[in-house]
């Protein structure tokens, strides 16, 4: 076959998407001549389309060396860099680009989009000016210089004036999700993906139906961006996460590994995995390599100090906590991490655990949780620290019932087997998830909920036991309970301190409520190390009998577990004898 009856047979297959058999003939080609721009380009074109962005600039830097006028050649090297997010050299490339064809619209607007990434937004808005200034009707540029105003208005326009414009869609979606109105930019994704062959808006769709948990339809998008990219990293990943089958799951992190590895994301996710399977050794080796790729990374220091605290290695755990605390001081699960961990060396080395945490207050003074430790390693009496609560419990909401368990924690069986179950109106106080309320509920009874977490009554709601949920402080909140309610507060008052201002809002009503005891202690209450109160239980009897309680009776229970010991306490039901039917 002649060499441009090849050619021939090669841009025929090119444009019929047969990608690997024209690839073939191109390089057969080159074996003739090696130097040809016009194959070296369009290999590095097949090299783009499949995402080896490296190779395709390797392919357009060496035609650009027997073609420097073609400034097609440019472009596509500025796309590449920009793609591989060296976008310094991508911006170097497109002026090239204008400095060949200086009226070249695509330019001006990739400049614009570079400029965009380096968040430049004045010259990125400058570049997609000029590009309208070539074409004022160019839609492309329009849609940019909107989105980078954030201007919803102009959008919906262009998109009612353009329906056939994706990418419209697209930044439209992108918008509403900065908004936090994740169904509108959904419905703008699906629309913008339906029939386009851009991977990314496969990925934007697929990335929104996660936030929604709708798995499945999120996995068909994340399938037909592979599609169009099989080396799609993100689609990848986001697949492996979603993957039931741990096998399957662990081949595709694998995959986007091999593809490229210096991913960071593909680093850190396989390890979550492997952490999760509880295969440490393999799991801290990939966080080690995640944090080589990103060493700035505070997620991957929070990681890394969990698994390390799973080994019992404190010391080390520690350190990892405060790296990635320090990265991200807003983040309050990090904050949680180090008061838990400081707990932990407290137990092994209290003088050296009380020293750095009165460093962290000293460092931090307004940090609740440094806050709250300090005082708990003094047993300090910091009454109700409403704070901390919140913003615990905020926390803790998503895992609160799996470590419950962790913790042999069967309290709301016990209320119920000493209480039984109530007729009427119920006042749980701190309900938490709701794992009272489950156990309470009957067709005799309503149920309102009260909790300062805003977290932890989502859950709650997902159980449909309570006829009400409000968010407050339980102290604020008692002066609302109506007269005839029944009143519990199960692993509550633990977060309280002194309990009379408690107990003198809720009398005359029943009250039942559990305490953590020490009656080897003499003080009436006192904050532990846990971070949480522990009484003396003849305080709690004289408070409940100076109110006005006449009728009272208790049960010794086990709260939970820690640390491979029982924490012991007391079920406490407080009633005035005049609730009793006379004979």
């Amino acid at each position: 076959m002649s060499y441009d009856s090849m050619l021939q047979q090669a841009l025929k297959l090119h444009q019929q998407g047969k990608l690997d058999e024209a690839e073939t003939l191109y390089r057969q080609i080159l074996q003739t001549t090696p130097e040809h721009p016009k194959v070296l380009n369009l290999l590095g074109l097949i090299a783009q389309g499949k995402g080896l962005h490296s190779e395709a600039i390797n392919c357009f830097e060496k035609a650009i060396i027997n073609d420097s006028e073609n400034f097609e050649l440019f472009f596509n090297l500025g796309w590449s860099l920009s793609a591989l997010a060296k976008y310094h050299e991508a911006l170097e490339a497109y002026r090239k680009v204008l400095k060949i064809k200086p009226d070249t619209k695509e330019a001006y607007l990739a400049l614009g989009e570079t400029y965009a990434l380096l968040g430049q937004k004045d010259k990125a808005a400058e570049m997609f000016e000029k590009a309208l200034v070539f074409a004022p009707k160019y839609v492309e540029a329009e849609i940019n210089l909107a989105y980078l105003n954030q201007d919803i208005k102009k959008l919906l326009q262009l998109y009612n004036e353009q329906p056939g414009y994706p990418s419209i869609a697209y930044y439209l979606s992108l918008l509403y999700r900065n908004q936090g109105d994740i169904q509108t930019a959904l419905r703008y994704a699906v629309k913008a993906a339906d029939g386009t062959t851009i991977e990314g808006y496969q990925l934007l769709a697929g990335e929104l139906y996660l936030q929604q948990s709708c798995n499945d339809a999120a996995a068909a998008f994340f399938c037909e961006a592979l599609e169009l990219n099989p080396r799609s990293l993100p689609a990848l990943i986001n697949l492996a996460n979603i993957e039931t089958d741990s096998q399957a799951a662990e081949k595709m992190y694998k995959q986007a590994i091999d593809i490229d590895t210096q991913d960071f994301d593909a680093h850190l996710n396989y390890a979550v995995f492997l952490h999760r399977h509880n295969r440490l050794p393999e799991a801290l080796e990939e966080y080690r390599k995640a944090v080589i790729i990103n060493p700035q990374s505070s997620e991957v220091s929070a990681n890394l100090g969990t698994l390390h605290r799973s080994l019992g290695e404190t010391e080390q755990a520690l350190d990892l906590f405060f790296n990635a605390f320090n990265l991200d001081k807003n983040n309050r699960q990090y904050a949680l991490n180090i008061a838990e961990t400081l707990v932990i060396l407290y137990r092994q080395s209290p003088d050296k655990a009380i020293k750095i945490a009165a460093n962290w207050l000293q460092y931090c003074p307004d940090n609740p949780f440094a806050k709250h430790l300090n005082a708990s390693f003094k047993g300090e009496n910091i009454g109700n620290d409403t704070q901390y609560s919140q913003e615990l419990f905020d926390i803790f909401a998503d895992n609160y019932e799996h470590t419950m368990r962790n913790l042999n924690y069967n309290l709301p069986e016990q209320f119920v087997e000493f209480i039984g179950q109530p007729a009427g109106l119920i006042i749980d106080l701190g309900c938490g998830t709701g794992l009272l309320g489950e156990k309470l509920k009957t067709s005799d009874n309503r149920l309102i909920g009260v909790d300062i977490s805003a977290e932890m009554l989502a859950k709650a709601a997902d159980k449909n036991v309570y006829e009400q949920l409000v968010q407050s402080d339980i102290i604020e909140y008692c002066p609302n309970i109506p007269p005839q309610a029944f009143v519990v507060a199960a692993d509550v008052i633990g977060y309280i301190g002194d309990i009379k201002t408690l107990v003198q809002q809720v009398f005359p009503r029943k009250f039942a409520f559990s305490a953590a005891i020490n009656d080897n202690s003499v003080d009436n209450f006192k904050l532990d190390i846990s971070g949480r109160y522990v009484y003396n239980s003849n305080y709690i009897s004289a408070i409940l009998t100076q109110t006005g309680y006449t009728d009272i009776s208790s049960q010794e229970v086990v709260l939970r577990t820690e640390n491979d010991s029982d924490v012991n306490g007391i079920i406490f039901y407080a009633k005035e004898k005049t609730d009793e039917p006379k004979n």
